[in-house]
């Protein structure tokens, strides 16, 4: 073997050599090529969950308010009714040195319209009052009527005399009449002021 054919087989190699390189090169790019568009594809991917995600939460979130914007003008209605109410019960002074007494004979008087008065809004608002309010009310309701026969006992049928004294019985129901709706109107205040009657230690329906 001469120079010349060692000179070639050392070119052979030398060409061998540079066109594994050059495969080598082409087949590292190219996967480092597939690898950042597989990348980017699963980011692109990640990024429209995450959009869709984000966007069903703000819906979400826009709902709840909606609601509670709803809910909290039912609220604020039912307690103005109610204020409305409460303060038709004591009649409006109409003489002097007028008393707690001549207060009661008059709201017994008017059990029957209390009573009627109470099972309207109960129907109409029940669904914007929570339950402590709802119990508190119905149980007004219901003394209400227990002061219509009481009434009607005491007047054995005849119309009522609103200058006469009631009797024990009749002082007894008017007190316990008005104690209710007084807590019912501090239940509906504290409610209200906490931001909804929602805030209660139940829930009620929209």
């Amino acid at each position: 073997m001469d120079w010349n054919d060692i000179l070639k087989i050392v070119g052979t190699l030398g060409g061998i050599a540079t066109v594994s390189a050059g495969v080598a090169a082409f087949v590292g790019n190219f996967i480092s090529s597939r690898l950042v568009e597989t990348h980017k594809a699963n980011l692109s991917l990640q990024l429209e969950t995450h959009k869709g995600e984000l966007n069903n939460l703000a819906d979400r979130k826009r709902l709840i308010l909606k609601r509670q914007e709803l809910m909290f003008e039912r609220e604020y209605a039912a307690a103005a009714e109610f204020y409305r109410f409460f303060s038709g019960v004591i009649p409006d002074p109409w003489a002097p040195d007028l008393d707690w007494s001549d207060a009661q004979a008059h709201i017994a008087g008017d059990f029957h319209r209390h009573a009627s008065g109470l099972k309207r809004f109960l129907i109409e608002h029940s669904a914007s009052l929570s339950q402590t309010v709802r119990r508190t009310l119905e149980k007004a309701k219901q003394v209400a009527n227990e002061g219509i026969f009481e009434v009607g006992y005491d007047t054995r049928g005849e119309d009522y005399d609103f200058d006469l004294t009631p009797s024990e019985g009749v002082r007894k129901i008017v007190d316990q009449f008005y104690d209710l709706l007084k807590e019912a109107d501090k239940q509906i205040r504290s409610d209200l002021e906490s931001g909804s009657f929602s805030g209660s230690d139940d829930g009620k329906s929209i």
